[in-house]
């Protein structure tokens, strides 16, 4: 029986339901980076520092992962249209009170709160796109539409962040949320069954592990903090760091005890006793640092390419594209039980390929249509990697231990999203300084080439009529300006060097690792025999 039929009125068209349902995922995934485009934007609004809007940014992510394990039981004890219901209107309301405030304190709570709200819309969500293939396929499948939604969200965010950030204030990206998640949550409600219940028991709400939650939260929080402000800090020569560190090693520590003595452990520590899981969760981490930020190039686009925000948004639509066209060849090399290693080496080979691209593309008189090959090789690196890691994970455990599986991985993923920010900042800030401080030298000499590059910028300000001195004045600016671009261009190339040699040795330890594991085995057999 088509399972379908039992939550979708009769009349309503298979290709209709899968279409409300991205309508209906897409605005709740988008607002875990929903100004991601938009951090300066973000940080005038609230008048907080970038790092601020990153870990904001990430308290979405610690939201979702620490509320994930608790939404089970909420999901299993509501009625199912009773809940996505209540989901949708917290989500309205969080988003519409960030409209209304600019209270810094207020906005972080929110934030974590809009996290744990959205994790409610994912199981609705998840349960019906399940639900639209046959048991046998729908694991592949469903996570595939997730994943590709949850991925392509972020060209979405950008079209919506340039058209907000160009025509209004901040904060109404929170109310162009709310309009964008109207129509799929109405034509949900005129879709589905009355007495709609996609779970078969409904378990009561008592001895929930509100403990485990808050403190696994808390272990979460401090993480992120101290990965994202340890450089702003000066990592261990602030005592506030020391402070976090200590208190982290005690969370953890705690919540490893606490889940070794429940009967019911809010996270099944015994999936890290499978060796596929620990190999999925380094691999995760791999990915997500090397995938290829592409805010790194966002400097070089804007300022060297003179690329407007709307033009940007309109090519990561060849980012999506490339997403879907991943997504769309692993599920299917998946399901047909193709080689794992080899779906792996695809995937990071086209991360490779894209960043040897951007890094040739950084020295030439680069386009728009230059960029659009390694956007779509970036894409479809994303879509092959990130679909094949995370089953892989889930299917490295027994069926009975999946829940806790995937719980373990959304926390590898916001471990390696945050330290994906962190590494970047850290390397923008030291390979950025080292290359101010070299071409600074360079001007500082007054060498033919700088002499005549702060000549041209003088005639220019002269040609439009300013003093003498006033011209002096703007020609210096400018130069500082150009020394400053130039800069952030050989911080990209490093960025993307050093990347793509990490990639390269990903790809070789794939490659090998499996056959040097094996004849480690066999000469450890010859010289201690048992």
């Amino acid at each position: 029986m088509d399972q379908s039929s039992t939550i979708f009125k009769s009349w309503v068209p298979k290709w209709f339901i899968r279409i409300i349902i991205f309508l209906v995922i897409l605005p709740a995934v988008s607002m875990l980076a929903g100004y991601i485009g938009g951090i300066n934007s973000a940080a005038s609004y609230y008048g907080l520092d970038p790092t601020d809007i990153q870990f904001s940014i990430v308290l979405y992510y610690v939201g979702i992962a620490s509320f994930f394990p608790l939404e089970k039981r909420f999901f299993s004890y509501f009625a199912s249209k009773t809940y996505f219901l209540m989901s949708i209107l917290l989500f309205t309301a969080i988003n519409f009170i960030l409209y209304m405030t600019q209270n810094a304190m207020l906005f972080f709570v929110l934030r974590f709160l809009g996290g744990a709200v959205t994790v409610a819309l994912i199981g609705v969500t998840l349960s019906l796109i399940f639900s639209q293939f046959h048991s046998e396929r729908s694991r592949v499948l469903g996570y595939a539409v997730f994943y590709g939604t949850l991925l392509i969200s972020n060209a979405f965010s950008y079209l919506l962040d340039a058209f907000i950030f160009q025509n209004y204030d901040f904060n109404v990206l929170y109310l162009a949320i709310i309009y964008v998640q109207i129509p799929g949550v109405v034509l949900m409600f005129i879709c589905l069954k009355t007495n709609l219940r996609l779970h078969t028991k409904r378990f009561p709400l008592f001895n929930l592990d509100w403990k485990s939650f808050l403190v696994y939260g808390a272990l979460l929080l401090l993480i992120a903090y101290v990965i994202l402000y340890g450089q702003y800090y000066y990592w261990f020569d602030s005592i506030r760091i020391w402070v976090c560190s200590g208190a982290i090693i005690l969370l953890l520590i705690t919540f490893i005890l606490m889940q070794r003595n429940n009967k019911r452990p809010f996270i099944d520590l015994t999936v890290y006793k499978y060796r596929n899981f620990r190999r999925g969760g380094l691999l995760i981490v791999l990915y997500y640092i090397c995938k290829g930020d592409i805010s790194v190039a966002n400097t070089f686009l804007f300022n060297e390419m003179s690329l407007d925000p709307y033009h940007y948004a309109y090519m990561m639509a060849f980012n999506a594209l490339g997403i879907v066209v991943g997504i769309g060849i692993t599920a299917r090399f998946l399901l047909r039980k193709r080689n794992m290693r080899l779906i792996w080496l695809a995937g990071f080979a086209f991360l490779l390929l894209y960043h040897i691209q951007m890094f040739y593309i950084f020295g030439t008189q680069a386009n728009e249509k230059s960029l659009l090959g390694p956007l779509f090789f970036q894409g479809m690196g994303n879509g092959i990697l990130m679909l094949s890691i995370v089953l892989f994970m889930i299917t490295a455990v027994p069926e009975s231990k999946s829940f806790s599986a995937s719980l373990s991985g959304v926390s590898y993923r916001f471990f390696a999203f945050t330290v994906s920010f962190a590494l970047v900042s850290f390397m923008s800030l030291r390979q950025g300084s080292v290359h101010y401080n070299e071409l600074g030298n360079t001007v500082n000499t007054l060498n033919s080439e700088s002499a005549k590059r702060l000549q041209l910028y003088e005639n220019a300000a002269l040609a439009k009529g300013a003093s003498p001195i006033k011209a002096k004045v703007m020609a210096k600016k400018l130069l500082g300006k150009a020394v400053a671009n130039h800069t952030n261009i050989l911080f990209a190339r490093d960025y993307y060097y050093y990347m793509g040699v990490l990639i390269f040795f990903i790809m070789l330890g794939i490659a090998l690792i499996p056959h040097l594991h094996y004849h480690f085995r066999r000469i450890g057999a010859r010289l201690i025999p048992i």
